[in-house]
């Protein structure tokens, strides 16, 4: 395949998908992957034979066989000519990723498609040197309900203030430490409002601080 039919948006789609090994809305390449996707690339892709794409009820983008194949081979290519400084970074991280699979000898959908247990991970300890509440059995479940309540569809974003608002039983540090839990699987989406100026002070409140920055939205895609 003549590299010149693929955009710089358009490899960032593929590895994108490859990463995290299921289909995604589009809206999770614009609100959290920071990737516009156009009609065109969409098509590009699709005509190509290399992403599959569901329109309704709203679109959701899938590597095909032949996509996964050449998302992999992006893994230790060179940056594309205009990458520019991020690109470049992007890529340099791809070429770890193909030495550590060619040491490890893993193939690489195996290694994307790793689920991690919850379990196995602590959980993430904040600043202040003291681990948040450990959720109850039920919290981790109880978050999920309420979203299913508030969202329209599986993927629609809805506020962390919404949420909290039809948990209000529950403690805050209970409900932060679920959300915790959630952000490590992969149909969980903890974004931040990208228009900081719309937020209203309850709903700055709302939110849950991961990496040092603070997610005001989340979204569990099916």
């Amino acid at each position: 395949m003549p590299e010149k039919e693929l955009t710089l948006v358009d490899r960032c789609v593929l590895i994108t998908l490859m990463i995290k090994a299921a289909p995604l809305p589009q809206t999770y390449f614009t609100n959290v992957a920071g990737i516009s996707i156009k009609p065109e690339h969409r098509r590009r892709l699709e005509s190509l034979d290399l992403i599959e794409v569901t329109p309704k009820p709203r679109i959701v983008l899938e590597l095909t066989t032949k996509g996964w194949e050449r998302a992999v081979e992006e893994l230790g290519a060179e940056a594309p000519k205009r990458a520019g400084a991020s690109g470049g970074t992007l890529y340099v991280a791809l070429d770890f990723l193909r030495r550590l699979i060619d040491h490890s000898g893993t193939p690489a959908d195996d290694l994307f498609r790793l689920q991690i247990k919850a379990d196995e991970i602590a959980l993430a300890v904040p600043a202040t040197g003291f681990a948040p509440t450990p959720p109850a059995v039920d919290a981790v479940t109880r978050v999920r309900q309420a979203y299913q309540e508030l969202a329209g569809r599986p993927g629609d974003y809805v506020m962390l203030a919404d949420l909290r608002t039809v948990l209000a039983d529950l403690p805050r540090a209970e409900v932060d430490a679920a959300l915790l839990q959630l952000n490590r699987e992969r149909n969980i989406h903890l974004v931040p409002e990208s228009n900081q100026k719309v937020l209203k002070p309850q709903e700055r409140a709302a939110a849950v601080s991961i990496g040092n920055q603070d997610k005001h939205l989340l979204a569990i895609s099916s």
